[in-house]
């Protein structure tokens, strides 16, 4: 939503977490040898490039970039306006509560994936 204040957003905050886990970004020109207005480089969260879009028609969208030489692979994911794509992650998580032990990071720990 864009009157949200946060920002980055949580999910891209976390996904810069689990890409940092994997391997950071690899950029051409390092940060300190911009030209320029450095802020329109994005922010480096956990070894992430980071944009963050605040405006009306942005609701809970996010999208990964993956950029090679003559490449480059987008992963995007947009919703409507409603917290709707979240209730069933919560109703799930809700369910599965009684039968987890210790801390849960992210709803993919919560889901039978096997």
């Amino acid at each position: 939503m864009n009157r949200k204040e946060d920002t980055p957003s949580g999910t891209a905050r976390e996904l810069a977490f689990r890409l940092s886990r994997i391997r950071t970004s690899e950029l051409t020109i390092p940060l300190e040898q911009t030209q320029g207005i450095l802020e329109t480089r994005g922010a480096r969260i956990n070894g992430s490039q980071i944009h963050s879009i605040r405006l009306p028609g942005y609701t809970i969208s996010a999208e990964i970039n993956f950029g090679m030489p003559d490449q480059k692979l987008t992963i995007r994911h947009d919703s409507g306006i409603s917290a709707e794509p979240y209730v069933d992650g919560a109703l799930l998580a809700i369910r599965k509560v009684s039968t987890l032990v210790g801390l849960h990071r992210g709803l993919d720990t919560v889901l039978d994936l096997t």
